[in-house]
């Protein structure tokens, strides 16, 4: 055989080979299309088939439940105390199947007894086409903007077993990547721009829950899942009566459907005209940051609803307060407008609920190499920075430079101090409303700073029967100024107005907390 012949032989082989491969794989993906889809034909026809699904003109479910708020509660660390919980009754959700409209009504009465002050709020949000709106209980209706408002509604309209098959058998749905978990089959879906996964029991084919992946400031790539159980016919239709809810492995709610019913008449859905005509107002301006030396070398830095410190030392400053990437950004950079030469290196995290919390990863970011928190936020702030951001990179993951800081855990109290600044830190005890909060003191200028529990000023917290605040939080606030036998002439609140200490005392019932055991010694 001459060499022409061999190298024509081998071209054939290859072209051969290559022919072969491209079949296995284009059949292997035609299989894997027609498993997939086979999976919602099959949850189509468990759940009532195909024709009664897509047919299906309204849906309403009424009934009521609990709701927490992990990023609100007691702590971080400990499963049974992460809610902040809530009531929820006159659960009511109508959908327009016709139109893809939904309103959601429900009442939330907070159960914590500091807050009952506030009683129960009624909310009624609802979705049409990409108008999202709220009406108030008087009937006024409002239009919402904000990034990610439509998504989100649009996202809550497909956590249904009903409406997310529907949107799945529509020709524009996009689906993949099958695969089985347990006694579940799972696929991901893409519906115009929203990305799901939604999961089937096996042996019912009944969906059981969906999946939505969302960036959260603080801990990143965040998984939120909900769960569909208690299966009745109602209208020939197979409909869950019970949803549970959870964000990352924390639940955040449970509600149980009493009564629901198809194809009834729920009047119309549809925004108001001059809400859907309504124009986004103008984009705000840079976040201020006003700064005003309270004492020598502490800055009280205000602007918007939640404040930072900043505190200098002979040769580095402190940022108190990190709570989101804007106000972050611009305390910084006041800090470096402040003492250009003096870098900050040291955050103080006063506690781990999420609003005070979501600047932690831009501050490392910028320079901070320590972060000072109360020992029971130590978990939250190690998952804070291994966990991933891929969704919405932040500059912590964008900052080649950038490295977890060193994470200093302050059980009952420490101390930061050199020779031009001494702060005092301690754990807040016996607090309803965060078992992980550090309270600040300066002893040289007899400031006191705390956040959440005394906000003077601050309209947020103005509630009938209690003009300056919630009534139990600062008296536990003033029982722990007594117990550590602090001497405090102003109060720097993290919200709200720096004040008078003895404007403190006059909003404040004097207590006497006395030590329980070992805890005067932790």
């Amino acid at each position: 055989m001459t060499s022409g012949e061999i190298t024509r032989c081998t071209r054939t082989t290859i072209l051969m080979a290559v022919a072969v491969v491209s079949l296995f794989f284009w059949h292997a993906r035609a299989y894997a299309q027609g498993d997939t889809q086979q999976i919602i034909d099959d949850a189509a026809k468990a759940l009532g088939g195909r024709e009664n699904i897509l047919e299906a003109r309204t849906l309403v479910l009424e009934g009521g439940g609990n709701q927490l708020e992990p990023e609100q509660g007691l702590r971080w660390d400990e499963i049974g105390v992460v809610g902040a919980p809530l009531q929820i009754r006159d659960y009511k959700r109508t959908y327009d199947l016709t139109n893809g409209r939904i309103r959601t009504e429900m009442t939330q009465q907070r159960e914590y007894i500091e807050f009952q002050g506030e009683g129960a709020i009624h909310q009624a949000q609802c979705l049409d086409g990409n108008v999202a709106f709220n009406v108030a209980e008087n009937g006024k209706a409002s239009r919402v903007f904000g990034q990610g408002q439509v998504e989100e509604r649009r996202v809550e309209y497909l956590r249904h077993p009903l409406t997310l098959v529907r949107a799945a058998l529509e020709p524009a749905a996009k689906l993949s990547n099958i695969r089985t978990q347990g006694n579940e089959r799972l696929v991901d879906l893409t519906i115009g721009k929203i990305k799901l996964t939604a999961a089937f029991d096996s042996a019912t084919k009944l969906p059981t829950r969906v999946i939505q992946m969302v960036d959260n400031p603080t801990l990143g790539d965040t998984a939120i899942e909900t769960s569909f159980s208690d299966y009745k016919e109602v209208g020939g239709l197979m409909l869950p009566t019970r949803f549970t809810t959870k964000e990352d492995q924390f639940g955040t709610a449970d509600i149980r459907i009493r009564r629901q019913a198809v194809n009834v008449d729920i009047g119309d859905l549809a925004a108001p005209p001059d809400v859907a005509s309504a124009t986004p107002p103008a984009p705000p301006q840079s976040s201020p940051a006003p700064a005003k030396e309270i004492a020598k070398g502490i800055w009280f830095v205000t602007g918007t609803t939640h404040h930072s410190l900043l505190v200098e030392f002979s040769d580095h400053m402190m940022l108190v307060e990190a709570p989101n990437v804007e106000r972050t950004l611009a305390v910084m950079a006041k800090a470096k407008e402040l003492r250009p030469n003096k870098p900050v290196t040291v955050l103080v995290m006063t506690h781990h609920h999420g609003d005070h919390t979501g600047g932690v990863r831009t501050a490392a970011a910028m320079g901070v190499t320590q972060v000072i928190a109360q020992k029971s936020n130590l978990e939250l702030l190690n998952e804070m920075f291994k966990r991933p951001h891929t969704i919405n990179p932040d500059l912590f993951s964008k900052t080649p430079s950038a490295k977890t800081p060193k994470i200093t855990a302050i059980d009952d109290e420490g101390v930061v101090k050199d020779g031009t600044m001494t702060v005092n830190l301690y754990h807040l005890l016996e607090n309803s409303h965060a078992d992980s909060q550090l309270v600040i003191y300066f002893p040289q200028s007899r400031i006191f700073s705390e956040v959440d529990d005394y906000s003077p000023g601050d309209a947020r917290y103005i509630i009938p029967g209690e003009p300056f605040g919630h009534a139990p939080w600062n008296q536990n606030l003033l029982a722990n100024i007594n117990y550590r036998k602090l001497q405090v002439d102003y109060i720097a609140p993290l919200h709200g107005e720096l004040v008078p200490y003895s404007q403190f005392l006059e909003n404040a019932i004097t207590m006497t907390l006395e030590p329980e055991g070992d805890q005067a010694n932790k």
